[in-house]
């Protein structure tokens, strides 16, 4: 009976010992779970920060004034608020922002690792556009300068005034007036969308009436908005053979149209006098879709974006 005693307890013994060392390796396996799923939601956060930290900084260096915002965007994407931005390194046309934090662990400090320390960074630059997705419409470099004067070094136009400009209009375009009809051209496209590049040529969609690209395109979608329009500083050949050489992107603010009998808005004698009407503006786009090139001219649009 005592062996049987003895037999049991050292039995019992060794199940306390089993549910021990299970115990411990329940909590390590609900630390990894729990823990470093709460720390990857953290570093999203903070990614967030830095993503929109570097973003912001490039943007207003691009207007001339660069901002540290750094510390700024880390905690405001922070759920807790607590989080650390600062910039650690610039350069002519670029800027890295990192953010810091410490998480504090759950489950894991019960085997030794109370908190995890946390950080993120990224990099954006600044520029001019050289090339991207425009509307396929592009204006003569003259036209553009008549209508603005120039971008003086604030980014601002030195003429800030309402152009309209006719398809049949000659008055800014070049002196030989040999170019396809207008101070503009129609090109070539896909779902009304015209892929440039600065330096590049371009084919023109000749005629009055909106391109074969826009057959379906809403119009009303561009009502009092910003468009990207390539600038023209050449053009070579006629008709379905005509092709411009693009000399960098713009931006144009659409307040009236008239392309035809169904594509017309705020413009009288529409459709027999086809043109547009709008303002040539400073606009920085942060899509990160258009190219950015040191040797791209300064036509009142500027770019930032994320570098990968």
């Amino acid at each position: 009976m005592r062996r049987l005693t003895e037999r049991a307890g050292r039995e019992r013994g060794a199940v306390a010992v089993v549910v021990a060392i299970w115990t411990v390796l329940l909590m390590s396996f609900a630390a990894i779970a729990v823990d470093l799923g709460a720390a990857y939601s953290d570093r999203q956060q903070l990614q967030n920060g830095a993503d929109a930290g570097a973003l912001a900084i490039a943007e207003s260096c691009q207007q001339g004034v660069c901002v540290d915002t750094a510390d700024k965007y880390a905690k405001a994407n922070k759920l807790d608020g607590q989080a650390v931005g600062k910039v650690v390194s610039a350069g002519s046309n670029t800027v890295t922002v990192e953010v810091t934090s410490t998480h504090t662990n759950w489950f894991a400090g019960a085997i030794g690792f109370p908190t995890t320390a946390l950080s993120a960074r990224a990099s954006a630059e600044w520029g001019f556009p050289s090339g991207g997705n425009t509307l396929p419409l592009t204006f003569s470099l003259p036209c553009f300068f008549a209508a603005t004067g120039g971008w003086d070094g604030a980014g601002k136009p030195l003429v800030d005034t309402t152009v309209v400009i006719n398809l049949k209009e000659k008055t800014c375009t070049f002196p030989a007036h040999n170019e396809v009809p207008g101070g503009f051209g129609w090109l070539s496209g896909t779902n009304c969308v015209a892929k440039v590049l600065a330096g590049n040529w371009v084919l023109t969609d000749p005629g009055l009436d909106t391109p074969s690209s826009c057959k379906d395109f809403d119009w009303t979608t561009l009502r009092n908005k910003t468009a990207v329009v390539p600038i023209f500083e050449e053009f070579t050949g006629s008709g379905s053979n005509a092709l411009y050489k693009i000399k960098g992107l713009a931006a144009l603010t659409i307040t009236g149209y008239c392309f035809g009998s169904d594509a017309g808005w705020n413009l009288d004698k529409c459709p027999s006098d086809k043109r547009i009407q709008g303002e040539f503006t400073s606009f920085t786009d942060i899509s990160g879709t258009y190219s950015i090139d040191p040797a791209a001219p300064h036509l009142g649009m500027s770019t930032v974006r994320l570098n990968a």
